[in-house]
């Protein structure tokens, strides 16, 4: 049996493995169509409505290729082929709806639910024991990092690895930017195997130089778009109040499929593979009727893109957020959903330093039978390697309540506080 799937990256890819295909078409990996992979970009992106579904597609393909260019250096059995295909495919597979949002106010954690699916009673489960009865296992260790072929857990996940490269490429081609640009081919046809770790040939130098900065770029100019920010803050705040008001016994309009969530229940994989982006926006639709003024508020706010005021600030500005909550309480408005600091921060590229805690392994050059660090040979990375960058944003409201101008309120406050 074969299929093709058309990539808007990769042309046709061809899937002629029963098991992957059923994997695909399991209820589990189905629903990644209604997650989507930059979740709230899409309203500064408006073309940013791609979903997890085909980002682990593509990982899977990336991979293919990589363990492809690699046999032709080392043994690699088929089954650690398959291993490789099953961690890339379903790699994401646990994302909640808005993903890293839904985490952060839900305390749940992506990477736990990705080893639950494969591991626990569901179809994913069922289809990955028909290759070999302890397959899921292997799978599972491959995202846990700890498969005994070192290289296949880091062509997955390292700071080279065939996620970011899929994810670089098709962030940039849907949002409709060329920062996330690079020679993935490139980079692929460069990969060598050393002490079961991937290193790049010399030849790969340049291709590597583009996909570390192309990933710098991308990070600053859209993953952390200060709209972006802004909308994730929002639908974090509606979570959050409506969560607090289910608490409170005073939640009017209740959505059955978070109630589970809303109790801090562990739920099982059943329940948490209903949930998707459509059951958080048919919540929003819902409660921008509630009684409670907040949540009517925020739920309005999302829906109409009525935005948080984003003003950014420097690290060392000396302003007082209790000064600005004092504006906001005046207007009757709860700093608790209606301010908040925002802090972006990331190191686009870790320099690895032997015994740090926490390090993370360079990627590696080979020249001239020698592996060393990438910063040996290219001054730019070696100019932003470590150094983390930060932007401070502040975000309250335009308006309050009543429709009136607040924000000039603050935005007074904050320029009086400049110029003295």
């Amino acid at each position: 049996m074969k299929k093709y799937f058309r990539d808007p990256l990769y042309n046709f890819i061809i899937i002629n493995e029963t098991w992957i295909l059923d994997l695909i078409n399991s209820k589990e990996f189905q629903r990644l169509k209604q997650v989507k992979q930059l979740g709230t970009s899409e309203v500064t992106y408006y073309g940013a409505n791609h979903t997890r579904f085909s980002h682990s597609i593509g990982t899977m393909y990336l991979m293919d290729k990589a363990l492809g260019q690699l046999k032709n250096v080392i043994n690699i059995d088929e089954e650690t082929r398959k291993i490789g295909l099953a961690a890339a495919l379903l790699h994401d597979i646990g994302h909640g709806p808005f993903s890293h949002v839904f985490e952060k106010v839900m305390s749940t954690n992506h990477e736990q639910w990705t080893i639950d699916i494969v591991l626990g009673d569901t179809e994913v489960n069922r289809i990955l024991k028909t290759v070999n009865s302890d397959f899921p296992q292997k799978v599972a260790e491959v995202i846990k990092k700890e498969y005994e072929h070192k290289f296949v857990s880091y062509l997955l996940s390292s700071q080279l690895d065939v996620d970011r490269m899929d994810y670089l490429l098709r962030d940039s081609y849907y949002v409709g930017v060329k920062y996330g640009l690079f020679d993935v081919d490139m980079i692929i046809k460069s990969m060598l195997v050393c002490d079961d770790n991937i290193v790049i040939d010399y030849k790969g130098l340049y291709a590597v130089e583009q996909y570390v900065l192309a990933r710098h770029y991308m990070y600053w100019q859209v993953y952390y778009h200060k709209t972006t920010r802004g909308y994730e803050l929002l639908l974090q705040n509606i979570l959050k109040r409506a969560k607090y008001l289910y608490e409170q016994n005073l939640l009017d309009i209740k959505i059955d499929l978070l109630i589970p969530v809303f109790k801090n229940e562990k739920i099982n994989v059943e329940e948490y593979i209903q949930l998707n982006d459509s059951v958080i926006l048919y919540a929003i639709l819902s409660w921008k009727n509630s009684r409670d003024k907040i949540l009517r508020d925020l739920c309005c706010k999302y829906l109409y893109r009525d935005l948080y005021k984003a003003y950014e600030i420097e690290q060392s500005f000396p302003f007082s957020l209790d000064a600005i909550k004092e504006i906001l309480k005046n207007q009757n408005m709860d700093a608790e959903y209606y301010l908040a600091l925002d802090r972006p921060s990331n190191v686009i590229y870790d320099y690895y330093v032997e015994g740090e805690e926490g390090e993370k392994p360079p990627i590696l050059i080979n020249s001239m039978g020698k592996n060393k660090s990438i910063t040996r040979f290219s001054e730019s990375i070696k100019a932003i390697s470590g150094s983390q960058k930060i932007k401070y944003y502040l975000y309250f409201p335009r308006y309050n309540y009543d429709g009136v101008n607040i924000s000039d309120d603050i935005i007074k406050y904050l320029e009086e506080l400049k110029n003295e």
